[in-house]
């Protein structure tokens, strides 16, 4: 490969260094995207990418002269050469220090932040291999395998041998990680820092397996094993115990602070518990959640419109149909909502009072009595009748597929449809799906499109009511990043 990309007078821009750039600024404008998506400080992100670099590139030299010492004390005029030799392992570890530092000194929320960077630091290293690549340096050894590649002019690899393509195995596997962190973040993580430990055990345990392809010597060892392999081996296990751990914990930690409740025949099939104390100290959420309001402010234009021209929207443009009274879909989706409503605006009608709030420290006793009278007080509410607790409700139908696609409008109410849910004394309005994932691009434009036109008061965006945090979760759960 070739290292020297262009000379202009006495600058040579070096493909090792160009590639390196590319990642950086590649990894932060990144980073700093997926802040304002999630709440984050966007802001901090440049202070945080400048500490996260600079003791990376002071982990990764501490590590070298460590695995060469011997080299170092034979001749400790190697100390000199700093633009020579690095260890990503100790750039990883440095680079974690820097965060580490950086969050403590902003007073920032440490795991968050790890969650925003880990995935642009695995984009970063992607684009680092293919500067290894160009300077031929952690070369493979020796093979005559077909994948072979073959150096010519490189100063590190030694040139004319067929070398396992370490660096673009490497490249690839990072490009990977990127993509696997991306997705974990947006669709599966659990609990804060989850994401950097999934990072942590990914890369070591490609690591750990490449390391078998290696042929540069200069990388010290630990017995029979390399000393990039004697660190992974710690690496994982420090990944799993942070994912697995993490994970858990955002799980108990999560909980529900309010009750939402799906009825069913014998009982309600889905409770989220209500009361949890939830840290009320927790400043670091309470300002992402600022931030966010102060985002969609700007972004949402005050267009509303009332129950009324919503119903003649959803006949005019979706050609949806109401349901009639007697069947069961509507019972059932009256009595769930009638329940529902009861517990939020008429708890007097109940005879079991509201349950004191619980934490994760709670005894197994006290969090079994929680769900008994979480559950009793929602068995009451099913009894509530229609005469106690009279309702202006009103259930519509849409068929995306429609005629066209299942040939019936019954038949294709049993494959995918949207029921779009309105009550109308308690301005209450939701939307349902039910169906398979052929479908999902096509209703998740018709909510966003419906909630849309349904749309935002000036009072709703200065006050971030209910109203307004449903238009935004509906915005963001369903749009491509």
């Amino acid at each position: 490969m070739h290292n020297e990309i262009i000379t202009i007078g006495p600058i040579t821009i070096y493909g090792y260094g160009l590639m390196i750039a590319i990642g950086i600024f590649l990894a932060y404008f990144l980073a700093e995207y997926r802040a304002e998506r999630i709440g984050l400080d966007a802001e901090a992100v440049f202070g945080l990418t400048c500490w996260a670099v600079v003791a990376g590139l002071i982990g990764g030299k501490v590590l070298y002269y460590i695995t060469t010492l011997r080299e170092i004390l034979a001749d400790p005029s190697l100390l000199l050469e700093i633009a020579d030799g690095f260890v990503i392992y100790g750039a990883l570890i440095g680079g974690v220090l820097g965060v580490v530092l950086f969050c403590h000194y902003k007073k920032l929320n440490c795991l968050s932040y790890f969650d925003l960077a880990v995935p642009s630091v695995a984009l970063a290293q992607g684009f680092g291999r293919i500067g290894c690549l160009l300077a031929g340096c952690c070369y493979g050894r020796e093979t005559d395998s077909p994948l072979g590649i073959v150096f010519h002019t490189s100063e590190y690899a030694p040139n004319g041998i067929a070398l396992m393509p370490t660096q673009i195995i490497s490249s690839a596997l990072n490009f990977v990680h990127f993509a696997i962190l991306l997705v974990f973040a947006k669709k599966y993580k659990k609990g804060e820092g989850q994401v950097a430990g999934l990072f942590f055990a990914l890369y070591s345990a490609g690591r750990f397996f490449l390391e078998f392809l290696r042929g540069d010597a200069e990388r010290g060892n630990v017995g029979s094993l390399s000393t990039s392999q004697f660190i992974a081996i710690f690496m994982f296990a420090f990944g799993c115990l942070l994912f697995f751990y993490l994970g858990k914990r955002g799980q108990e930690g999560n909980r529900a602070s309010a009750i939402s409740i799906i009825g069913g025949a014998s009982g309600p099939t889905s409770i989220f518990l209500a009361g949890k104390d939830r840290a009320a100290g927790n400043d670091e959420s309470r300002r992402r959640k600022e931030k966010k309001l102060e985002k969609w402010r700007e972004e949402l234009s005050a267009k509303p419109h009332t129950l009324e021209e919503v119903e003649r929207y959803l006949a005019e443009k979706w050609q949806a149909k109401r349901l009639g009274k007697e069947t069961p879909e509507y019972v059932h989706m009256e009595q769930a909502m009638r329940s529902t409503l009861v517990l939020t605006h008429k708890p007097e009608l109940l005879a079991t009072p509201e349950p004191k709030a619980i934490d994760r420290k709670s005894s197994k006793k006290e969090q079994m009595a929680f769900v008994e009278q979480i559950q009793k007080r929602f068995e009451e509410a099913e009894r509530v009748e229609a005469e106690e607790f009279p309702m202006d409700f009103r259930i519509y139908r849409i068929c995306p597929g429609g005629d066209e696609r299942f040939g019936s409008e019954e038949e294709a109410a049993q494959n995918s449809y949207l029921d779009v849910q309105i009550e109308k004394s308690f301005g209450v309005f939701q939307v349902s799906w039910c169906g398979g994932e052929d479908e999902k691009k096509k209703t998740d434009e018709i909510v966003k499109d419906i909630y849309q036109y349904y749309g935002v008061t000036e009072e709703d965006k200065e006050k971030g009511t209910e109203r307004f945090w449903m238009l935004v979760h509906i915005l963001e759960e369903r749009s491509d990043e």
